[in-house]
């Protein structure tokens, strides 16, 4: 039975924001840095199609530990970048990037199935883009998009218990699946809110400017911003339910000459 109401969502969101603006440019900075390995290691032999998956629990804990180091007035540092693949933490996350992995396949499964593979085929060029098969498509894709999105709900807990809790994979999974489970409103609310941030966020260049060039960088823009509040809510959200975690420890000095 829910505990919290489903409004708890939305002071989730407004708590993330204020974490946010303390410091945006360096959560900014440390999610690019995020970005820049995740597209280095595309070029992986073997694993590179499938590393950034494996490796998003990873950029999950650099994220959720520079919104800590904020949240205690400490500066959030791009070394963090490098926290989730420190031992003992570095085998679990891992194990939770081949889940993400395994719920993309399912909903990848299903899209192909409930289109054909329509989508898929257009996506690698196999067939040419048309208007009419996208829009047929539309359907499938939020079927899809949906199983992926409560994957992701339900094991999205799972990352910080790994690394703060020092939970085994599987216990970090239990324990998030019942949190989210248990308090579903208040997580559906913040994911509602943040979707709605990101339409209305979006629809403004479309409606300023007459570049499209322009708008689509904007709208770009106001992506990752999205994708780095998401982060801190979902850090509001682990904050409310298992306390404030520690600040990162101060880098070592150097050794001396």
């Amino acid at each position: 039975m829910s505990q919290l109401p489903a409004r708890t969502g939305w002071h989730w969101v407004k708590q993330a924001a204020q974490l946010f603006r303390k410091q945006p440019g360096a959560l900014m900075a440390l999610f690019f840095c995020c970005m820049f390995l995740s597209l280095f290691s595309l070029v992986v032999p073997f694993l590179g199609s499938v590393a950034p998956t494996l490796l998003a629990p990873m950029f999950t804990i650099a994220l959720l530990q520079a919104c800590a180091d904020v949240d205690h007035d400490k500066r959030a540092l791009p070394n963090l970048v490098f926290s989730g693949f420190r031992k003992p933490v570095r085998k679990p996350l891992l194990g939770l990037g081949a889940l993400y992995l395994m719920v993309m396949l399912l909903a990848l499964a299903v899209l192909t199935l409930l289109d054909d593979g329509v989508l898929i085929k257009m996506a690698t060029r196999q067939i040419p883009m048309d208007k009419d098969l996208l829009e047929n498509s539309r359907g499938a894709l939020f079927v899809s998009s949906g199983i992926y999105m409560l994957g992701w709900m339900l094991s999205s807990l799972a990352a910080p218990l790994i690394y703060w809790q020092k939970m085994t994979l599987a216990k970090a999974l239990f324990f998030s699946v019942v949190t989210v489970c248990r308090e579903f409103k208040a997580f559906l609310m913040a994911a509602v809110v943040l979707f709605l941030m990101f339409q209305v966020g979006a629809a403004v260049p479309v409606l300023l400017l007459d570049s499209a060039q322009l708008q689509v960088m904007v709208i770009f823009t106001i992506f990752l911003m999205m994708v780095v509040l998401m982060h801190c809510t979902l850090y509001a959200c682990y904050r409310q339910f298992f306390g404030m975690p520690e600040a990162s420890a101060p880098p070592a000095p150097p050794p001396a000459a």
